[in-house]
């Protein structure tokens, strides 16, 4: 096996997949990655650690055919101190010993068996779900970060997933706040994987997977881990855009969308360029859209920029343990406040068109800033009960999305 990549391309690769590549390490073989050669001019490299699986294709000038693992993290932390230009691998089929060169630089690295590493879980005959990956990125970026952290194996440690009729919604609750997305999808028809030379993709067909009429109905509980790295792949994914654009238009196409598969337990979302996969979490989620309120007596409107700017001056002062700040609405003013006996105080103001009595709440600063960064540049709506109801936070221009924090009792 032999093959040239440009350095670059090789690290952005690597450092996709060894975010699977499992950190306590069971088996040897997990540390490691899957390097493939396809077909004349492509690369694959995979890492998983059994509960994600993280797959990338690089373009890359290929000698000798073959595959081999080698140990994820110290391949990466190699070829990230080397100049950048070409790479060079050559593996030795029988030792599995591989030598890494680009210029005066030369590494020698020690393989394991390719066939010892677990095998990719292939979604390509079920039926499957193709969504813009724009629509499914904003939503999981959303949303994750309220999953519960404390329990990742429990339904509150995962991202509750619904497909249904056209109408894709994405929830998280850790039991102290929720966010929710609800979107009307323009796609949404089951789909299977792309088959190479297929008739209609010769024949420049929009999409690399070819789409059926028919709607599907999907629900799933995944990792939040597992979603956050999917954030990640499709940021990554956004950033090639340009690249695409200024090749053929079909191929600027196949970069938009996510195919969405579920398959023996696991769920797998596929673009032309990546594949994740991740074990579901069994179990029943909240009934959560009985938590959020019919009606409101405050309504408070402001900048998330600004707002997230005063909070973030006042949570230098607050407690260590509880996190609180307080929130004073009166006339044209929010007033945040933050007090820790024996440190210090702290009070900030800003604007905000409120409509109601005044009204003093206490919330956990660190659940107001997690929503707020995440809806940076907007005009946001506060729309609140009382002192100890439930908070829902909208964005002013977009009814989509909700995210309801439970205040907490102030002393």
């Amino acid at each position: 096996m032999q093959f040239d990549v440009q350095k670059d391309v090789l690290v952005k690769a690597l450092r996709d997949v060894t975010s699977a590549v499992a950190t306590r390490v069971v088996q040897p073989i997990l540390s490691n990655v899957l390097i493939e050669t396809r077909e004349n001019s492509t690369l694959r490299f995979q890492g998983t650690d059994l509960d994600i699986t993280i797959e990338t294709k690089v373009p890359a000038m290929i000698e000798e055919k073959g595959s081999v693992t080698l140990p994820g993290k110290k391949l990466l932390e190699v070829v990230s101190k080397l100049p950048n230009k070409t790479v060079r691998f050559k593996v030795n089929p029988e030792t599995l010993e591989t030598t890494v060169t680009c210029e005066r630089s030369k590494f020698n690295l020690t393989g394991l068996p390719c066939d010892d590493f677990p095998k990719l879980v292939d979604s390509g005959n079920v039926d499957g779900v193709l969504m813009p990956s724009e629509v499914l990125r904003r939503s999981i970026q959303q949303t994750s970060f309220a999953a519960a952290n404390y329990d990742a194996s429990s339904v509150l440690g995962g991202v509750y997933l619904v497909i249904n009729e056209g109408v894709f919604e994405c929830t998280a609750t850790d039991g102290s706040r929720l966010a929710h997305r609800k979107e009307e999808l323009s796609v949404s028809a089951r789909s299977s994987r792309r088959v190479e030379g297929d008739k209609e993709t010769e024949e420049g067909q929009k999409s690399a997977t070819a789409t059926l009429d028919k709607p599907m109905y999907l629900k799933a509980i995944v990792p939040a881990r597992a979603c956050i790295e999917l954030v990640k792949l499709l940021d990554a994914q956004e950033s090639e855009k340009g690249t695409a654009r200024e090749g053929k238009e079909g191929s600027a196409a196949t970069l938009k969308e996510v195919r969405i598969a579920m398959v023996s337990g696991q769920i797998v979302f596929e673009t032309e360029t990546h594949y994740l996969s991740s074990r579901l979490i069994g179990g029943e989620y909240p009934r959560y859209q009985e938590l959020f309120p019919t009606e409101y007596k405050y309504l408070g409107e402001l900048n998330a920029d600004d707002f997230v700017a005063s909070i973030e001056r006042v949570a230098v002062m607050s407690d260590d343990r509880t996190h609180l700040v307080k929130l004073h609405f009166e006339g044209d003013t929010l007033q945040v406040s933050a007090n820790t006996p024996d440190v210090g105080q702290a009070q900030d103001e800003t604007q905000v068109q409120f409509e109601g009595q005044v009204l003093d709440i206490a919330v956990n600063v660190r659940y107001l800033i997690d929503v707020l960064q995440r809806l940076s540049g907007a005009p946001i709506r506060m729309e609140m009960t009382g002192p100890l109801k439930p908070i829902i936070i909208k964005t002013g221009a977009d009814d989509k999305y909700r995210y309801l924090l439970m205040p907490v009792q102030a002393r």
